[in-house]
């Protein structure tokens, strides 16, 4: 569907001039615009330009049928001019009976045939242009004859296939105007909660910006648009603890992983639930650290230190009996010649 409407309102494939609430219009889209526009750009479909924004690989998708439409529309031309030339050229066969009846003004009797069948077509041209016309303006007679077959212009009027283009005047001019199907954009007032929510997380993102050296790290960031994400995350998603928010936009900014992934109001909204579960968990491992080595420390769970119990030594708890002494001298002696027979037998 998104194709069929390039091909009548946009046919270079730039589809910069359009706002993400028209192409959803387009498509028959019933949800956010947004989500829309970023899926298609994720999905490859649309691609994001320096210069605005146009369809992935258009000339090889539409111009085959581009090129289509203008030869029929070349041919279309060519068979109405020979039909001009052909009824011109039979102009001056009314004036002359050449053996024919005598014209008969309101009827046919007396007109040659070939002029008949002429006039024939080009009636029904006119009856198909004036039954088109009727149909674009809901006027179509519900009882009219089957028409004559006609082959389908490409240049016809809209359908549920190739939708018809907002007009200038059906697009929002304003951010509180109503689009071309009613569906009103929002617009947050500065001092408003969600707005003011939206500017908190642009901080601290522009904190984490400095930090890293860096001038900015969301450079076309839209507040209003934001805005609108944190209101679908508290009043769509219930998550009504505004606290717990701020909480977490604390804590994204600093994490290692999620600083570098969460850039924007509706990456927030989208990831909310599993930046709250790790924000949880990280501050459970550094509360558990902080009260290791303590007494019942270990590692933050509570387990008790194992007591080693301590005896008493007299001073005699390991010494050898003489019996035992004797022999460990026996030993030792015979460890000690063994070693002198080695030598004196490896020196000769």
């Amino acid at each position: 569907m998104l194709w069929w409407w390039v091909l009548d309102w946009a046919q270079d494939g730039d589809i910069s001039k359009y706002q993400d609430i028209d192409i959803a219009d387009a498509v028959s889209f019933e949800g956010e615009p947004q989500v829309l526009m970023r899926a298609l750009v994720d999905a490859g479909y649309v691609i994001e330009t320096q210069s605005g924004r146009e369809i992935a690989n258009w000339f090889r998708i539409g111009g085959q049928i581009i090129e289509s439409k203008k030869k029929d529309a070349e041919r279309k031309a060519e068979a109405r001019e020979k039909k001009r030339q052909k009824k011109e050229g039979l102009s001056d066969v009314r004036g002359k009976s050449g053996g024919h009846p005598t014209d008969n003004p309101g009827t046919s009797e007396g007109v040659p045939k070939e002029v008949l069948s002429i006039d024939k077509d080009l009636d029904i041209d006119k009856d198909l242009e004036l039954n088109k016309d009727l149909k674009i303006n809901g006027h179509a007679d519900q009882n009219s004859k089957t028409e004559p077959k006609q082959e389908p212009d490409l240049k016809s009027e809209p359908t549920a296939e190739k939708p018809k283009a907002p007009k200038e005047s059906e697009k929002p001019k304003n951010p509180g105007e109503k689009g071309p199907k009613g569906r009103k954009k929002p617009e947050y007032a500065a001092d408003s909660l969600y707005f003011r929510m939206a500017t908190g997380f642009k901080e601290r993102l522009d904190k984490l910006a400095k930090a890293e050296g860096v001038e900015t790290l969301v450079p076309r960031a839209n507040l209003q648009s934001w805005a609108d994400d944190f209101r679908k995350l508290v009043e769509l998603d219930k998550q009504s603890d505004i606290q717990q928010i701020a909480d977490v936009m604390d804590w994204v900014v600093q994490d290692s992983f999620w600083k570098r992934n969460v850039l924007s109001g509706e990456t927030f909204r989208e990831k909310y639930p599993k930046l709250l579960l790790a924000m949880k968990e990280s501050k459970k491992a550094a509360t558990g650290n902080k009260g290791s080595g303590g007494a019942g420390g270990g590692r933050g769970y509570g387990h008790q230190k194992q007591e080693i119990p301590i005896t008493q030594d007299n001073g005699t708890d390991g010494t050898p009996t003489e019996s035992e002494y004797a022999a460990m001298m026996r030993r030792a002696a015979e460890i000690k010649a063994e070693k002198i027979r080695i030598k004196e037998a490896g020196g000769r």
